[in-house]
């Protein structure tokens, strides 16, 4: 019994450790991010708002983790940050059941998206040579 238990538990661990060196799939990771959002903004109460504004959070910081090109490292960190401030404050506004100002901060991430989004748009020659 205790050598199964013992055995599951690394089990468990190798998995956990393999899968933390894997890189971040950045376009995996913004696609979840943008279902979270849809169901953070498409809920009735705040309070149904918060799993996805917490899986929002961890998703916006696993983003900051994932190799991003040279060139727009610093825009793109700097978008994410702008996001996990809106999300703090989304939060806060969960905590003293505010819809409104729920809705409002979401708005700002929404444009946030938006804004960052643009960066992100590659010239015709980074499209030939791959080189982004």
């Amino acid at each position: 019994m205790v050598k199964t238990s013992v055995l599951a538990a690394l089990l468990c661990l190798s998995a956990t450790m393999a899968m933390a060196n894997e890189p971040i799939n950045l376009e995996s990771t913004m696609k979840t991010m943008g279902f979270a959002f849809k169901q953070a903004a498409e809920a009735t109460t705040p309070a149904d708002a918060l799993p996805f504004l917490e899986k929002l959070h961890r998703l916006t910081e696993q983003a900051k983790l994932a190799p991003l090109p040279a060139d727009k490292a610093t825009v793109f960190t700097e978008g994410l940050d702008k996001v996990l401030a809106e999300l703090v404050l989304a939060k806060q506004a969960v905590a003293s059941d505010d819809m409104p100002k729920l809705q409002q901060h979401l708005k700002q991430v929404d444009a946030l998206k938006q804004r960052y989004h643009k960066e992100r748009r590659f010239s015709f020659w980074q499209l030939i040579f791959g080189k982004y």
